[in-house]
């Protein structure tokens, strides 16, 4: 993910170089969007996911799952 983020921000980024304002508005644009989208998955999503585990998953939830994928017989050791 990150790697992927960096490549497309840069290769976006070229686009800011061209002689058409369309062009530039849409490199600049796109590059913002992509290093806002990417700086946001490292550092705001761990966050919302560790504050909102305890309200989300508790030991109700996770004792039974509601569909049995594998029956118990099914099961080989």
């Amino acid at each position: 993910m990150f790697y992927t983020s960096i490549v497309l921000f840069f290769g976006f980024s070229v686009f800011t170089v061209s002689n058409f304002g369309g062009t530039v508005a849409l490199g600049a644009l796109v590059s913002a969007t992509l290093l806002f989208a990417m700086l946001s998955n490292l550092l705001l999503l761990p966050s919302m996911l560790l504050s909102l585990e305890d309200s989300i998953a508790n030991e109700k939830v996770l004792k039974e799952p509601l569909i049995k994928i594998i029956e118990d017989e099914d099961v080989v050791n």
